[in-house]
């Protein structure tokens, strides 16, 4: 440019990258937060070598070191939580600054249009010169390709650095989880991811059903599992306390959230935001527990929410205190096994089975329960009269509901 390599205006490098640094104190938010001797130090240092590659890069030559140096400046960063939109934001306000030095060296040539009257056309304007224009156009292919490679190499040494942390956080806490499930957790696992063990928690027993595109025959069911997985991991790290313990496969899992951090009336809402996240309803149950009785309580919750997918209910949060006389009915015992019996005079009348429990499972709601059974409202009222008929006990009356309700409780366990 005007004769000159284009790299020309960067060769100060040490004075042009103080000055890209103080730009990015300045005009990149979370660098204003840094201490000084951050930016002095690191900061500058890696701003620095920025332009050295840039300039060899403008002169045809690459230094691999300086590619490297980029990369573990970005691994760093990505352990100390620096984010990563921030990194490259601060490289793209740099190269501003680089390419506004690179074009004012233009050589340029003054023309005016003298046939107007008017004083705004008697200003010169400058143009780029042929030679210089051509030169410019190459160069910011170039320049091009070289944000390409700082990014690129930003990019990929931080998505890489931050996998290791997520995985080695991911491990530790998959550790400390299973220990505590187990009864024997040690303040050594603590220490190593970093979370301190509560002395109460929220237990969380989920079902998280298929996908509809698990049952696609075009698409693998393994890939949109774990799609579905990774979402709610997500959205259970955008919303939940960091403390919070999860173990969890496409199909369910347990979650421990310390009860410091979240409201027994926080975790409807959580359900719901998880459903959202996975695209598929989740079923829910939960207990509030000290960190000793953590085992017993885990099994007691899960207990619990199997009896409630048994019964096919409706998606959504299941407490203890709600379910305690199901549960109850679920004990092995004598008392369970009569029960059981009371629904026989249905088994050559499965449809009438299937309008009970879906009536049941949909809180009595006669148009909910014609919808789901894809009939009309008139069926399901004959099809209560005829269960009541050949049970003897009326589903439409209270206590006969009670014993309908109860005996379809035990039947799921008496029954599989």
């Amino acid at each position: 440019m005007s004769g000159q390599p284009l790299s020309s205006p960067l060769r100060d490098v040490w004075s042009l990258s103080r000055h890209m640094v103080g730009h990015f104190v300045e005009n990149v938010a979370p660098c204003g937060t840094l201490p000084g001797d951050a930016i002095h130090g690191d900061i500058t240092t890696i701003t620095r070598t920025c332009l050295e590659l840039a300039i060899s890069l403008l002169d045809g030559r690459d230094i691999p070191e300086k590619t490297e140096r980029l990369k573990d400046a970005a691994a760093a960063w990505a352990r100390e939580g620096v984010p990563i939109d921030t990194i490259h934001h601060a490289i793209h306000e740099g190269f501003k600054i680089g390419f506004d030095l690179v074009v004012t060296n233009a050589t340029t040539k003054n023309t005016s249009n003298t046939g107007s009257t008017t004083s705004a056309s008697t200003e010169p304007t400058l143009t780029l010169t042929h030679t210089d224009y051509t030169n410019l156009l190459q160069g910011a292919k170039l320049l091009v390709e070289i944000l390409d490679t700082m990014t690129t190499a930003v990019s990929h040494a931080y998505v890489r650095e931050l996998r290791a942390v997520v995985s080695e956080h991911h491990n530790a806490v998959h550790t400390l989880t299973s220990a505590l499930l187990g009864g024997h957790p040690t303040s050594t696992m603590a220490r190593e991811c970093g979370i301190e063990i509560a002395d109460n928690y929220h237990i969380l027993a989920l079902h998280i059903p298929p996908h509809p595109d698990q049952h696609n025959p075009h698409l693998d069911p393994t890939i949109i599992a774990r799609r579905k997985l990774r979402r709610i991991q997500a959205a259970l790290a955008t919303t939940t306390h960091t403390t919070t313990l999860s173990l969890l496969s496409t199909d369910g899992g347990t979650l421990l959230i310390p009860t410091t951090h979240t409201t027994p009336t926080d975790l409807d809402p959580l359900i719901t935001h998880l459903s959202h996240a996975a695209r598929v309803p989740i079923t829910a149950t939960t207990t509030t527990t000290t960190t000793t009785d953590i085992p017993t309580a885990t099994d007691q919750t899960h207990q619990l929410l199997d009896m409630v997918t048994r019964l096919e209910s409706i998606p959504g949060l299941y407490r203890f205190d709600d379910l305690a006389l199901e549960y109850q009915l679920t004990r092995p015992g004598p008392g369970r096994d009569h029960l059981g019996t009371l629904l026989n005079p249905l088994d050559h009348h499965p449809e009438l089975l299937t309008t009970l429990q879906t009536h049941i499972a949909n809180n009595l709601n006669r148009q909910r329960t014609a919808r789901l059974l894809h009939v009309h409202t008139n069926t399901v009222d004959y099809r209560l009269k005829r269960i009541a008929q050949l049970t003897g006990f009326d589903p439409t009356q209270a206590s006969g509901l009670w014993y309908l309700r109860s005996a379809l409780v035990a039947r799921t366990y008496t029954t599989n």
